[in-house]
């Protein structure tokens, strides 16, 4: 058989939109502001992993060997002793001080009773690490960590895999090998030796609450076929692995967690079906086997006997007739299944008499040890049976190489979970497995420009709409509307989501009804079937995405479109997301049969809308590295130069201080800080990663950006009048005002006015805005103006129902990773936030520089929040920000805007002849801060604190210059002739 073969890949983070400001118009205007975009993304590629990168002794299982050591240590061991290693406690790795009760609770039963093993639920990595390195220390026999690994290592922050029914829906075993290969990687990491995988269960009982989307489906051949690639998988890098439930969950109406289930199946029906896989499994050398909580009529002597307690089949049908001589391990002793019925005395003594060698989460252990003490000596229980369980366990253990290597490396840790191959084949599997079942009149793909609202549908109360689903949907789609149902919600909510509903042309419905242990039920609760109802009989179309459930179609069988998706995890919701927007192909195929529907092997096929974009998306856009000045194609000696005007314009007052960030192709070739803070009480060294007070930035970085993004949502447009969005504009000619007006400053506004001063609060000032009458007729002349862009803000807000802000905070800064910029910095950062002008004029504040409160007094008064102004930032997010937009909108795997979009917004506009504005930006003239020497196609924006960005497409160059210029004071004005001669520095320093 051949498996997967898996690329490389890396995950960066992404950057932010442009916006710019005219430096000389800013030299005489009091205030400006800039939106901070930087992104510091970098996923360490994880090198190849050898010998020497794995804990040692776990490259692959050995074959049952090292029996000397297990003999000779059979026979040292006492009674007691051997009776600990028969069971196997539970506990998280969560950190726990040195003296909390449940951790000395743990190492008293690895000192003093000497447990076998110790099951972990989940963890932080390195703290797992370093959990079973201490305990393996303490304990006298090597100690085997076991945890439930179905879906790979997202218990304890690695990768995590779709569910077994997604793996199959792909069609594909080798997707099986790969989530064995990588779950065992990552789990011997951490010095887990053994997971409780694959489940082998045959899902043939649709109303199963507990097994479903775990099974890889409903047909033994294919359970066998991929449960047999996933013991392949994990024996390739040494992990023991585990077949359950024995003999089979998958039939079952009851959680054995809450009841005993019950199986109505003879020993003919036992060899066709629920068998095949745990005999193809036996055979593949599977070395545990777990029992279930179920009764087998057909098999049991007693009839109310769970399989767990039976010697029928665990002895006579495992042991005998399937000649299994691993260990037999009993599924959680505290599950209701056997805590209702069973002292834990008597489960525990039934389920070693019956051929159980491993109790698992059994309560009071010390007590039991000491009881079956007591039973032996008394002779109801053989010593040479609890030899036999001893031995298969040792056996086991040496398998993995404990006997001689216990301690794994936890400095390996950060290179062996989450590696790019590992994701990669996560993605894949995900993105593969999705199964489009039903799609009336090609509602999905979703078509452009449709009003789309999405109602999320949850099982149990829930207190959020912000799914990962819809984070990865709003990339493509902006929802009109997004709400949320759970059994508790009111009419009066149910009555808002209809209304929604109503007023769109396709609601998008995620079904969040996944099975869980101790739910009891399937699907959603008969008390939201009305809610579904009401929603399907508006007429609007509807798009069903199941999330973890495909059984739950019959409740949504009147939608006009049905897509699985496997679970509702991070990795399937954004596939799900991608392939509803059309960005993804569908083409998995339904592994079980949804009665009176759908049989196995449905499922409809879609290519992506564009399959060249959906090339290039899969591409990782290029990011920023630290470079060689030669690796960016520029010459050492013209940076020195670049470097000594720097030097320079410090003695010169130019400023106080700067950082300067020169990038090309991907690569800084320049980025050093100059100087200082400021003067006085900010007399220390600028730091690399200096914040400062972007002011006008902020109009291309974060207000031209959101007009981006809704411009591709179809929601801005640009030649529409400004009344159409704001009303209240009115005045003489003012409805010859467009949105392109406000963008390219030409729309008749004055360029500010000092309104801080007479009006207190901010919507004073907006209202006074709207008022203002125009200065010049509209489109006859360029005036760089404040008030356009407060205006946009406002006009942002309304279409995006949020403060701007918040919207670029979620829209752009967040999905770039840009964490040195935002409005209003938090205090905790001033260290690194460049002071500007000493106060003398906001109430508060007199008489004392402005310190991380932003520079421009209007944009203060607008509570720091404006279009024009207030933003903070610092060189690497600006710069990532930027290499966002000469990457065509994406930066690693994150795609932010259409290069289209860029083109047009970055492109002189000439709504005004001879003007170098574009749609909010400024493009090079040859007169402005851009110097001399840049192209045509360049672009930037310059802000009134002394901050400027700009880059050449044609020469992939980018140069970000922040500085505090205006610190004392703004009449300090040589920084206006400075930045052409630094631009034109840094474009003779490229080579030929």
């Amino acid at each position: 058989m051949r498996f997967l073969n898996h690329r490389c890949t890396r995950s960066m983070a992404a950057v932010a939109q442009p916006r710019r400001r005219q430096e000389e118009q800013e030299a005489v205007a009091p205030s400006s502001s800039v939106l901070r975009v930087v992104c510091t993304a970098a996923l360490l590629l994880a090198t190849h992993l050898g010998a020497q990168s794995l804990p040692a002794k776990s490259a692959a299982l050995r074959p049952p060997g090292s029996k000397k050591w297990v003999e000779q240590t059979l026979r040292r061991m006492s009674l007691r002793e051997k009776l600990g290693q028969l069971f196997f406690y539970y506990l998280d790795t969560d950190f726990k001080p040195a003296d909390d009760p449940e951790l000395q609770a743990i190492v008293r039963l690895v000192t003093q009773h000497h447990v076998g093993g110790l099951h972990l639920w989940r963890g932080e990595p390195y703290a797992t690490a370093h959990l079973t390195n201490r305990l393996q220390a303490l304990s006298k026999l090597p100690l085997l960590f076991t945890a439930d690994l179905e879906n790979g290592m997202a218990r304890f922050r690695g990768t995590e895999f779709p569910t077994n029914m997604a793996i199959a829906a792909t069609g594909n075993v080798e997707m099986a090998y790969a989530m064995g290969r990588h779950t065992a990687l990552e789990a011997r990491a951490l010095g887990i030796g053994l997971t409780f995988a694959p489940v082998v269960d045959i899902n043939s009982n649709p109303e199963n609450p507990i097994i479903n989307v775990r099974a890889f489906g409903e047909e033994p051949e294919t359970v066998a076929r991929f449960a047999e690639a996933f013991l392949q998988g994990c024996r390739q890098e040494g992990l023991l692995t585990t077949a359950k439930h024995f003999p089979g969950h998958g039939d079952t109406r009851q959680d054995s967690h809450i009841e005993l289930a019950l199986i109505e199946a003879d020993s003919a029906r036992l060899e066709q079906l629920e068998l095949v896989p745990f005999r193809r499994a036996i055979a593949a050398g599977v070395d545990f086997v777990m029992t279930a909580h179920v009764n087998v009529r057909g098999l049991n002597m007693n009839p109310y006997t769970p399989a767990t307690l039976s010697p029928e089949i665990l002895t006579r049908l495992l042991r005998e007739r399937l000649h299994f001589d691993g260990v037999i391990i009993t599924d959680a002793m505290h599950m209701w299944a056997i805590t209702r019925s069973y002292t834990e005395a008597y489960a525990t003594v039934a389920a070693l008499n019956a051929g159980a060698d491993v109790i698992l989460a059994q309560e009071n252990i010390p007590e039991r040890i000491a009881d079956l003490e007591r039973r032996v000596r008394a002779g109801e229980l053989a010593e040479a049976r609890i030899d036999q369980s001893v031995r298969r366990i040792l056996l086991a253990k040496t398998r993995i190489g404990l006997p001689q290597q216990r301690r794994v490396e936890p400095a390996a840790v950060g290179r062996l979970l989450q590696r790019p191959e590992a994701l990669q084949a996560a993605e894949q599997a995900a993105a593969q497995s999705l199964t489009l079942l039903k799609n009336e009149g090609g509602l999905l793909p979703l078509a452009a420009g449709k009003r789309v609202v999405v109602v999320n549908l949850w099982d149990e109360p829930r207190g959020f709409n912000r799914t990962p689903l819809l984070r990865e949907l709003e990339r493509f789609v902006q929802p009109a509307a997004v709400v949320s149902l759970h059994p508790n919600s009111t009419a009066r909510e149910l009555e808002r989501a209809l209304a929604a509903v109503r007023a769109a042309q396709i609601q998008v419905l995620p079904v969040y009804a996944a099975i869980g242990s101790w739910k009891g039920h399937i699907g959603l609760p008969p008390v939201m079937q009305p809610m579904v109802d009401s929603l399907l009989a508006t007429g609007v179309p509807a798009a069903v995405i199941s999330m973890g459930n495909p059984y739950v179609y019959p409740q949504v069988q009147r939608a006009a479109a049905y897509l699985v998706a496997y679970d509702d995890g991070n990795r399937m919701s954004q596939a799900a997301a991608r392939a509803v927007a059309g960005a993804a192909a569908i083409g998995g195929r339904l592994p079980i049969t949804i009665p009176g529907f759908f049989t196995r092997g449905a499922g409809i096929s879609i290519a992506a809308r564009d399959a060249k974009a959906r090339d290039e998306s899969a591409a990782l856009a290029p990011t920023l590295r630290m470079a060689f000045p030669e690796e960016a194609g520029m010459s050492r000696a013209g940076l020195d130069s670049v470097r000594a005007l720097m030097q320079q314009a410090v003695r010169d007052s130019v400023f106080p201080g700067a950082v300067l960030l020169v990038a090309r192709h991907g690569k800084i070739a320049l980025h050093e800080a100059f100087g200082t803070l400021g003067y006085g009480a900010f007399n220390r060294p600028t730091p690399l990663h200096a914040i400062y007070d972007i002011a006008s930035l902020t109009k291309v970085v974060g207000l031209t950006t959101a007009c981006m993004l809704l411009y591709e949502r179809g929601r801005l447009k640009l030649d529409e009048k400004v009344q159409t969005y704001l009303p209240e504009f009115t005045g003489k000619d003012k409805d010859k005002v467009t949105v392109r007006h406000l963008l390219t400053h030409c729309s008749g506004l004055v360029a500010f006015r000092l309104y801080y001063r007479d009006y207190q609060t901010a919507e004073a000032i907006v209202n006074t805005i709207l008022r203002e009458e125009l200065e010049y007729p509209t489109g006859s002349k360029t005036v760089y103006s404040d008030l356009g862009a407060i205006l946009l803000g406002k006009i942002v807000e309304r279409l995006a129902g949020k403060p701007l802000d918040e919207f670029c905070r979620a829209e752009i800064f967040a999905p770039l990773h840009l964490t040195d910029t935002f409005y209003n910095p938090p205090a905790a950062l001033r260290p690194r936030i460049a002071p500007t002008e000493f106060d003398s004029w906001t109430e508060g504040r007199k008489g004392d520089f402005a310190h991380g409160i932003v520079h421009d007094e209007n944009a203060w008064r607008l509570g720091g929040v404006s279009g024009h102004a207030g933003l903070f930032s610092s060189s690497r997010d600006l710069a990532v920000f930027l290499q966002m937009l000469l990457n065509g909108g994406s930066f690693g795997e994150v795609k932010l805007l259409q290069p289209e979009t860029i083109a047009l917004f970055t492109s002189r506009q000439e709504v005004v002849p001879g003007s170098s504005r574009a749609l909010g930006w400024d493009t090079a003239d040859g007169e402005n801060s851009a110097g001399t020497l840049m192209s045509r196609k360049a672009y930037g924006h310059t802000g009134f604190t002394g901050t400027s960005l700009w880059t050449d497409p044609e020469r992939g160059l980018i140069v970000v210059l922040l500085s505090n210029r205006v610190h004392p004071t703004r009449e300090n004005r040589r920084i206006l002739p400075f930045r052409a001669r630094l631009h034109d520095a840094v474009v003779r320093a490229i080579t030929p």
